[in-house]
């Protein structure tokens, strides 16, 4: 999601990470949860995106809509004095967000035990590479390792393709475009799972009918960095002058840098030098393509906001196949509803959240023409940004999960996974922009 990383959090880390090889404290930095009621509060929000003394998780873009806010300790008595002053709704949901990052449950895989790998934990990366290479291995007639490309600093994009024979359609996944967004890695390995080891028939249905294309992290040097230095480290870790980092989800050739987007490398939502600029983008865009011949349908899983969005980002004109795109997914979100009450919605990406452009699933839906492009932004709702407490892990899993399954079921209702003759039409025809 849209983030104006701290300037002022990226210059300290840097010379503490290249002095002293410290991993930055965010000691007495606060998550705000912010409400504004009128377009004037509205107006006061976006006066403060550039303040590099506030971080802001969401663009303020609606009236009566949340936007989370981290605020560095010096700043804070300003920033209350300024929502105070003009009555803007607010509350501090987490007072020192150092706790809540030392409080973080990390696992630790055990080699050659696939089981070891549990919901109650997050992972770092060379654990869950590990774990891929024994899923396969456990699996061998039905598992294979892929390799969905490079990073800059030359690690592997490694994912698994699941596939019960040739001639079926295919599902991809990815997660782990912002690094930061620890959910989406424990999201991917669990549908892994699922399609492995479920006993439920419709599980056992979808992993047999569909080839399926899944990378848990396709950002590695960024999610290495959380772990190692920065934990809400969002972009990818080439450096920009004196700057580090590029947006991998403004990266992608698809009405790049046109919306939500920003041509200063200090920002968090940085779209790079150029439409597919960086190694991560580009060969992941190369690898996709490679196999979307077969493709029906594309998830993306990011946080937070518990939200199921669609293509485009840059316009809420219902393009191509919009309706049944949108139908299908608040079918699912009802889905996912059920198990614990979770409440989503669903649209086009600039309806539901705000204009941004450059995304990888607008690019797939674009250029590859995939007839169903999905973007989770997974829970919560302001409590916790991207801190998500490990106790949380399973209940999100486990209810994303049935809204994956209701995605294959309600699409296959509309006419979709059967022929390839579902994208004539107004799809085919998408006016240009």
């Amino acid at each position: 999601m849209r983030d104006n990383m701290l300037k002022l959090l990226a210059t300290l880390l840097l010379l503490s990470s290249y002095a002293n090889s410290e991993k930055f404290n965010f000691t007495n930095y606060a998550l705000y949860r912010v409400t504004p009621s009128t377009a004037e509060e509205l107006e006061i929000l976006n006066s403060m995106l550039s303040n590099p003394q506030l971080d802001f998780f969401e663009d303020p873009v609606s009236v009566n809509e949340m936007v989370s806010v981290v605020t560095s300790p010096g700043y804070r008595k300003t920033f209350d004095d300024i929502l105070k002053a003009n009555s803007i709704d607010a509350e501090v949901t987490i007072e020192n967000i150092q706790t809540v990052i030392d409080n973080e449950k990390h696992g630790k895989y055990i080699q050659r035990n696939v089981q070891s790998m549990t919901w109650d934990a997050y992972y770092p990366l060379e654990d869950i590479y590990s774990w891929l290479d024994d899923i396969a291995a456990d699996n061998s007639d039905i598992v294979t390792i892929i390799k969905g490309g490079q990073s800059y600093e030359r690690r592997e994009i490694k994912g698994v393709k699941i596939s019960h024979g040739s001639g079926r359609k295919s599902i991809f996944i990815e997660g782990g475009i912002h690094a930061r967004e620890w959910i989406s890695y424990a999201t991917v390995n669990y549908i892994i799972t699922q399609l492995l080891y479920s006993e439920d028939p419709e599980a056992q249905a979808a992993a047999r009918d569909f080839d399926w294309y899944i990378f848990p992290c396709t950002n590695p040097d960024g999610y290495v960095w959380t772990w190692t230095d920065f934990r809400l480290w969002r972009k990818n870790r080439r450096p920009v002058g004196t700057e580090f980092g590029i947006d991998l989800n403004r990266n992608w050739d698809s009405n790049w840098m046109l919306k939500g987007s920003s041509n200063d490398p200090s920002s968090d939502i940085y779209a790079g030098t150029g439409p597919f600029s960086e190694p991560e983008a580009s060969s992941l865009a190369a690898y996709i393509e490679s196999v979307a011949e077969n493709m029906e349908m594309y998830i993306s899983f990011h946080s937070a906001g518990q939200m199921l969005m669609v293509p485009y980002g840059n316009t809420t004109d219902r393009l191509d196949n919009y309706e049944d795109s949108v139908k299908i997914a608040r079918r699912a979100i009802s889905s996912l509803t059920v198990r614990y009450g979770t409440q989503y919605v669903a649209g086009n990406v600039a309806e539901v959240v705000y204009e941004a452009t450059g995304a990888s699933t607008d690019w797939v839906k674009e250029k590859l023409r995939i007839p169903l492009s999905y973007t989770y932004e997974l829970r919560y709702l302001g409590e916790y940004g991207h801190l998500l407490p490990a106790e949380q892990i399973l209940p999100n899993n486990e209810e994303i999960w049935d809204s994956v399954l209701a995605l294959i079921r309600e699409g296959r209702a509309l006419g979709y996974f059967n022929s390839a003759s579902i994208i004539s039409g107004s799809f085919a025809s998408r006016s240009r922009f």
